[in-house]
Parts: structure tokens; sequence; C-alpha cells
């Protein structure tokens, strides 16, 4: 079986799968899902409505953040 490697918020993620799409990665990394967040890949934003068809691949750097508020 093919193995991917992903950096996730500045660790190392193992896909065990041949095709894995961000959505599925969000749904993984997201305990809470109504809690809104932003995902980019390899430096660049992935709106919500691409996460279902971005692929990822092997060596792929993801960062998910959401927003806080404060000052």
């Amino acid at each position: 079986m093919f193995k991917k490697i992903c950096i996730v918020n500045g660790n190392e993620f193992q896909i065990n799968q041949t095709e894995f799409h961000l959505e599925d990665l969000v749904d993984k990394f997201m305990e809470d899902k109504n809690i809104k967040v932003a995902v980019a890949v390899n430096n660049k934003l992935v709106v919500k409505s691409e996460w279902k068809k971005k692929k990822i691949f092997n060596g792929d750097i993801i960062e998910i953040v959401q927003p806080f508020f404060g000052g």
C-alpha cells in the first residue's frame, strides 16, 4: 500500500489511501465541525467550496487555522 506523508500544522501526517482530499483531512483534524476554519495548501488559500475537489499529494504542507477574537 502506498503511503503519503504531508505536513499539517507543522506535524507529519501519514495518509494510507491512494486518493485523499482536503475535506477528508480537515474532517480528521476538526472535532467540532461548527468551527469556521481557513485552510492553505502549500501557502495557497483553498476556499471551502473546493475542499472536496482538492487532492492531497505526498509532501504537501497544509495549515488549518481558525480566527480568534481579542485585541
